[in-house]
């Protein structure tokens, strides 16, 4: 059995979900047998060995199997287009020297964890999007039977389809890593970081949902470390990224930078770089902002909120200051709107209502993390703007965590609906951990018993007052979404209905 490259259960979980990947064609990836069509098929099985059982491609280039008992090391095959005219062909065992190649490991009783390595490279990536995969166990006296072919099927991965349209999920492990799609399924960006000045971001677009992806464009800014944070307008056509600038040409004091992009046609050209803003007075000099931690766009791309915090450095004081900017762009300018300051030391969670004209943020969360939780008073903040002015509408006692150890099962996550009449939060009801007034009761709950410490927390606002109608606990879900028309939420794997106000049980 080969040795992997420090794969474990959690690789693909805790990984951004486009590492690793499978390089497109023989020139990119060890792959042999290259040439002929996607009807080509492998040679016959020679050994008497069944096809491996519960075959799953998890991610781009990651997947996981039950062992096949006899065999003692398996074989991939890759067919990097689905049914177009490339060959399928058998992907080379892992290169220790190159970093490419396909390694396996035991992931726990029985279970068998595997990942299909390449350089990053557009091609690289769109062949993971589009490939179709096979795996075959093998012996001594040869290989057995293969199993069905599997996809990774990005779309339905990082959106969930609700009857008013696609929406994002929402992931409690994760901040702003995740591949974005638009909101009609056909512009898909990939962010990949780097530890050199070389990070980028990748772009693929397809004509519609039947077709292969292909890649538009990729951007990189002069000698920015591009960060994993990006975001994505719904129609498609604005991208914003996250960047770090050396400071004065020093690699070791990074200055956050926003940029962003805007498509016309086929083209994406660079609109503006933004950086932070100078600190609110509350924060004595010298105090400076930190790397920004949420990026998000309006539907049409037009505003930019971004999170970050002001901090004094070490040694100096214990400022922190949680915050939130937002820019507007008029024709191809963009400006600074308005910096929101939150009351917390930080804003770990933030949603935009697909207008533009709501915001929800967190003032404070619950911090968990060794040594002992750092314990802060949460609450949701509500902003609203009219005609460019921004102002606090609501204050709404929630539970909200921030796991910050490598599990990060316990994160909350927030949306708002398109409109913004509807807010939806992950919420932690964990007794001891948080004031009493903000435990949720029996009574409280909408469907059933508290399962776990998480439940889902739904607002609604009638007028300028926001009123919690459910609270719905389906334990710690990894994903979730809510309806861009708030009217349903896909959360523990079942949907939740609303019709005049009221919540439904599934």
């Amino acid at each position: 059995m080969t040795t992997a490259p420090s794969l474990t259960p959690a690789h693909s979980r805790a990984t951004s979900l486009l590492r690793p990947v499978v390089a497109l064609g023989c020139a990119l990836v060890a792959l042999t047998g290259c040439g002929g069509g996607s009807g080509d098929t492998a040679q016959p099985p020679a050994a008497n060995l069944a096809a491996p059982t519960n075959f799953t491609v998890s991610n781009l280039g990651t997947f996981g199997w039950s062992a096949t008992p006899g065999a003692n090391r398996y074989e991939l095959f890759v067919d990097p287009d689905g049914a177009g005219p490339l060959a399928e062909a058998k992907a080379d065992d892992y290169n220790q020297a190159t970093g490419t190649g396909f390694t396996y490991a035991q992931a726990g009783i029985q279970q068998i964890s595997g990942a299909l390595y390449a350089t990053a490279s557009a091609s690289s990536l769109a062949a993971s999007l589009n490939a179709h995969y096979r795996l075959r166990a093998c012996d001594v006296s040869g290989c057995g039977a293969f199993t069905a072919a599997k996809t990774y099927d990005i779309v339905n991965a990082i959106s969930h389809e609700f009857p008013s349209g696609r929406v994002a999920t929402k992931f409690t492990y994760g901040l702003d890593g995740y591949p974005r799609l638009s909101k009609d399924g056909l512009t898909l960006v990939i962010g990949q970081s780097s530890p050199a000045a070389d990070s980028a971001v990748y772009v693929f677009t397809r004509p519609s949902s039947a077709q292969p992806w292909q890649p538009q464009t990729v951007l990189r800014s002069g000698k920015s470390y591009f960060g994993e944070k990006v975001a994505l307008s719904s129609d498609g056509s604005t991208l914003a990224i996250q960047g770090m600038e050396p400071t004065n040409g020093n690699v070791n004091a990074l200055t956050s930078v926003v940029y962003l992009y805007q498509r016309s046609g086929s083209t994406w050209d660079q609109q503006a770089s933004l950086e932070a803003p100078t600190a609110p007075s509350a924060c004595p000099q010298p105090c400076r902002a930190g790397s920004i931690g949420h990026l998000a766009l309006s539907a049409n791309g037009n505003l930019l909120a971004t999170s970050l915090s002001f901090n004094t450095p070490a040694g100096v004081g214990s400022t922190s200051i949680g915050a939130v900017v937002t820019y507007v762009r008029n024709g191809t300018s963009w400006s600074q709107q308005a910096l929101l300051e939150t009351g917390g030391k930080s804003v770990d969670l933030l949603a935009l209502a697909a207008d533009g004209k709501t915001l929800a943020v967190n003032q404070g969360a619950f911090y968990l993390g060794a040594p002992s939780p750092q314990t802060t008073t949460p609450f949701a903040l509500v902003f609203t703007q009219q005609n460019g002015t921004w102002s606090q509408q609501a204050r709404i006692p929630v539970g909200i965590v921030y796991l910050v150890t490598v599990g990060a099962s316990s994160l909350s996550t927030m949306e708002l609906s398109g409109d913004g009449n509807t807010l939806a939060i992950l919420a932690s009801n964990d007794p001891g951990r948080q004031p009493p007034e903000l435990d949720i009761k029996p009574a409280d709950l909408s469907c059933g018993p508290m399962v776990g410490s998480l439940y889902m927390a739904l607002y609604a606002r009638n007028s300028s007052t926001w009123q919690r109608q459910a609270a719905i606990s389906r334990g710690n879900a990894d994903s979730w979404a809510l309806a861009s028309d708030g009217n349903a939420v896909f959360y523990g794997n079942a949907l939740f209905t609303r019709s005049n106000g009221t919540w439904a049980c599934p």
